[in-house]
């Protein structure tokens, strides 16, 4: 009985790069990715983008707050 059974156990998976070399070659890659493939904003879009995300940030909180301060008030009478 010599079927493709006995061939199968004789032939091995090539099993590739090891895990070294396969994680140099993802910090390689990134490495190109970040440095040369991606645009950075310049100073003033960076300034500029911190500012919006500050005055975003503070209006949330005030949102917040205020919702807090109104339940609290609400909860409190109840």
């Amino acid at each position: 009985m010599a079927n493709g059974s006995t061939t199968a156990k004789t032939m091995q998976k090539s099993k590739g790069p090891g895990l070294l070399s396969r994680f140099g070659r993802f910090i390689r890659e990134s490495y190109v990715e970040t440095t040369q493939k991606s645009a950075w904003p310049s100073w003033k879009e960076l300034r500029q983008f911190v500012i919006v995300v500050i005055f975003a940030i503070l209006v949330v909180a005030i949102w917040i707050g205020a919702i807090d301060y109104v339940l609290a008030f609400i909860t409190a009478r109840l």
